[in-house]
């Protein structure tokens, strides 16, 4: 019994030690990316075999532990916006993973200064082991941390995803030429062959593809054959594409004119393939952009046709002299629409009622409907238990509203008090300058902070500058970088508002004074002048003005029906500024930047932030270090649960105070960070 009590205890020994080197293990994400370079090839390069590499390593490491694997297939190198880098990164946050394992350094990115920066100084931050496999880097080795020949790679990396992208482009251009076609999408009433090369027909669908063309040649129009089709519960081509079925219930039918117009235009139904009208770069991700029709490639019986090829030509002859007649009648109600357009648009109301007066064109030949007038009329006159009645004729309209201008333009349009307040105000002139210097020095900054990035990690790379030196400067650099931007985009506003401001005021100038001797209807004068009109029974109009434009300044004149006119005097209006983004809640764990951020519609703006530490009973001013738009400091835990706002004044001295932001501070050991 001795004996098997030593046994006994030696298992358990045995057993515990396990228990504890299990739990010493570290959660391990295995990543795995196949690049858009690849093209879909099977090589060595494939997802299977990378992430075969990558685990088999990970089980060979008795330390290591795999909580995951993360794979994006057909995502760019030179772009970190992959779903499942995203994730991976998600997971290291929230203390999930602890280490990252891949093939080489050119899977987990091909942007040498975004990959530097990762591996440098947001994983080291979060504590996380990073091993390179074929490259034989791992992050918990002195040496490679220190190894120079890390970001070489990383810029060897980013020049060959630059060159690849020229050679893949140019690859797929020549296969196409050939007829070596992928097809990621066919026509409706094909399918795919199991090669992706060829379409073949789809015989369930493809009598309702030549029932459409058999149609519209025996002259029914696109809007009749798709209410047909909608009738026979036939599905779209997305609703095909989507689900797989031909017929659909009634109330789920969804055929339109411009669906059935898609399908007569389309030359895949006559054998031909049409490719290149679409193109892209890989580098850097730059987004697809059209070709002219001369760059596209057309494939010609390129697969078995539904229709023949000289029915589709003629029909699309015929389409093209319908769009012809279409386009020319088009035109011609343009003019129409320009000849007899409406000069007051929703500017003419009933004095009577108080609703609104709509435009009615009127014509006394309805064969040529040539139209020979405009009028008003009260809406009202729809309304069967409250008929108004209330019309004028749009000449009789225009020749009162002309008097009302005249009448104004008399009493306000002293070109010489124009002239000296323009020269007096001398402030607006100087603010007008001031904020275009400072449009152009922010944008000088800009220019030396980026090239002080660059410069800098060309020194680290070169071993010119320490690691720590490099951490600490690029983060200085990347916070002065965001600054400086910030306050370009408030100075831009700044500018454009002032830039509006000077013109108008100037056409004001220039244009008031010839006004006085010209008596004819000017539509421009009226809009940029009038409020709205009313209109009464009597045969009286009011038309109330807007503000004089850049003088700030409103009065009204009143006309009685005989013709009389008083005018009010003049009020000044001082609009004072308005919030367009207010700042947003802050969510980070200790230590972190805190980063607040407001955006207002004025000129001369001035900022002043304040703090709340009792959920906004109260507030405090942050002093003249907290006078921006926007402001960033250190997240500590005696700050958590604070409360910002900023009070924004223009000059003028009226103020607006945004909506207040909460500041969420996360202590290191939850790392419930967003993802960057």
């Amino acid at each position: 019994m001795a004996r098997k009590s030593r046994r006994n205890k030696n298992v358990e020994a045995v057993s515990n030690q396990i228990i504890e080197n299990c739990e010493n293990l570290i959660d391990t994400g295995a990543y795995i990316r196949l690049s858009v370079e690849n093209g879909g090839n099977e090589t060595d390069e494939t997802l299977v075999v990378q992430q075969m590499l990558v685990e088999k390593f990970i089980e060979e490491h008795p330390d290591l532990k795999l909580a995951g694997t993360y794979i994006d297939n057909g995502f760019s190198g030179t772009n970190f916006e992959r779903p499942g880098f995203l994730k991976l990164m998600e997971d290291v946050r929230s203390g999930k993973i602890q280490c990252i394992v891949v093939k080489d350094l050119s899977r987990f990115g091909r942007d040498y200064l975004e990959t530097g920066y990762y591996l440098e100084t947001i994983l080291p931050r979060l504590n996380v082991r990073f091993i390179a496999i074929t490259d034989d880097y791992d992050s918990s080795r002195k040496e490679d941390r220190e190894n120079i020949s890390v970001p070489l790679k990383n810029m060897v990396n980013a020049m060959y995803a630059k060159d690849m992208s020229k050679k893949i482009l140019a690859a797929k251009d020549a296969q196409r030429k050939k007829g070596n076609i992928t097809l990621s999408k066919v026509a409706f009433g094909y399918v795919r062959s199991e090669d992706r090369h060829k379409q073949i027909v789809d015989e369930e669908v493809a009598p309702f593809v030549r029932m459409i063309f058999q149609w519209y040649m025996m002259g029914v129009s696109k809007k009749k054959i798709a209410d047909r089709l909608n009738l026979m519960g036939i599905a779209t081509p997305g609703q095909r594409e989507k689900t797989g079925v031909l017929k659909v219930p009634l109330e789920q039918t969804k055929w339109r004119t411009d669906t059935v117009d898609k399908i007569l235009n389309n030359p895949t139904y006559v054998g031909d393939i049409v490719t290149g009208k679409l193109k892209q770069s890989l580098y850097k991700g730059i987004k697809q952009y059209r070709t002219s029709p001369e760059d596209w490639n057309v494939q010609r019986d390129m697969h078995t046709p539904m229709i023949a090829r000289d029915d589709y030509e003629e029909l699309q002859e015929r389409s093209n002299k319908i769009r012809k007649v279409t386009r020319n009648w088009h035109l011609k109600y343009m003019e129409d629409r320009e000849k007899y357009k409406d000069c007051f648009p929703g500017m003419v109301r009933c004095g009577d009622c108080g609703r609104p007066m709509y435009c009615v064109r009127y014509t006394h030949n309805y064969k040529t409907m040539e139209k020979v007038g405009i009028y008003y009329t009260c809406s009202a006159q729809n309304y069967a238990n409250n008929y108004c009645g209330q019309k004028i004729e749009e000449n009789l309209l225009k020749i009162l509203v002309m008097d009302q201008i005249q009448i104004l333009i008399k009493s306000m349009c002293d070109r010489k008090k124009l002239l000296q307040r323009l020269k007096s105000d001398s402030s607006e002139k100087n603010a007008f300058y001031e904020a275009g210097a400072k449009v152009r020095m922010l944008e000088r900054k800009i220019a030396q902070a980026e090239e002080k990035n660059t410069v800098l990690y060309e020194d680290y790379v070169g071993g010119i500058v320490e690691k720590e030196d490099f951490d600490m400067m690029k983060e200085r650099y990347i916070r002065e970088l965001q600054n400086l931007r910030d306050d370009l985009q408030i100075a831009k506003q700044d500018q454009r508002m002032l830039e509006k401001k000077t013109d108008r005021y100037m056409d004001m100038v220039s244009n008031l004074e010839k006004y006085l001797s010209d008596r004819s209807f000017n539509e421009a004068l009226v809009q940029e002048l009038v409020e709205y009109v009313e209109i009464y029974k009597d045969g009286s109009i009011h038309v109330c003005f807007k503000c004089m434009i850049n003088l700030n300044r409103y009065r009204c004149v009143v006309t009685d029906g005989n013709g009389k006119s008083v005018t009010s005097s003049i009020a000044t209006l001082k609009m004072g500024p308005t919030i367009t983004g207010q700042p947003s809640d802050y969510t980070g764990v200790v230590g972190g930047t805190a980063t607040m951020k407001v955006t207002a519609n004025a000129s001369g703006l001035k900022y002043q932030w304040y703090v709340s530490k009792d959920s906004g009973k109260s507030w405090n001013s942050l002093g003249s270090d907290f006078a921006r738009a926007s402001v960033s400091f250190e997240a500590t835990e005696a700050r958590n649960g604070y409360s910002y706002r900023c009070v924004v004044t223009d000059v003028n001295g009226k103020s607006v105070t945004s909506n207040s932001a909460k500041l969420n501070v996360i202590k290191k050991e939850s790392w419930e960070l967003p993802i960057m």
